[in-house]
């Protein structure tokens, strides 16, 4: 209840920008488990502007944000998911971008993935223990 509390305090544009990358992370994580990856991405280049809105109006920063708070009310919206929905939103924004996908080992030997966005210099969506991972695909 805390977190609705929360979304009815926020200015209105920040709402709308909460719902559109709601609406943008639920289609990204409904097409990973129905899509191949080359043709959610290729459908993602062809409908993220419609998606994105005016994202030009936030910061890289304000836009990670969103992609935090929404990223929590989409069930399994995984790294690549955020990753996805954030290379979407800085692309329209106007901002380089740089979607890296990585694997490295766990402790039980088992091959485990991760992707990160970093834009500016800085990783902003999945910076953790990245020098882990080995890089498979870098995605402007």
């Amino acid at each position: 209840m805390k977190q609705v509390s929360k979304f009815f305090h926020l200015p209105s544009v920040e709402k709308r920008l909460l719902f559109r990358v709601w609406i943008l992370l639920g289609l990204i994580r409904l097409g990973l488990g129905m899509l191949p990856f080359l043709t959610l991405k290729d459908l993602l280049t062809r409908v993220g502007p419609m998606l994105a809105g005016e994202n030009e109006k936030f910061s890289v920063e304000r836009l990670a944000w969103a992609v935090g708070v929404a990223s929590r009310f989409v069930p399994k919206a995984t790294c690549l998911a955020k990753a996805l929905a954030m290379h979407v939103l800085l692309q329209q924004a106007g901002h380089e971008v740089f979607l890296h996908i990585g694997v490295t080992n766990n402790e039980e030997g088992n091959l485990k993935a991760h992707a990160w966005i970093e834009s500016q210099g800085r990783v902003l969506i999945g910076g953790s223990d990245l020098n882990s991972y080995t890089p498979l695909l870098t995605m402007e």
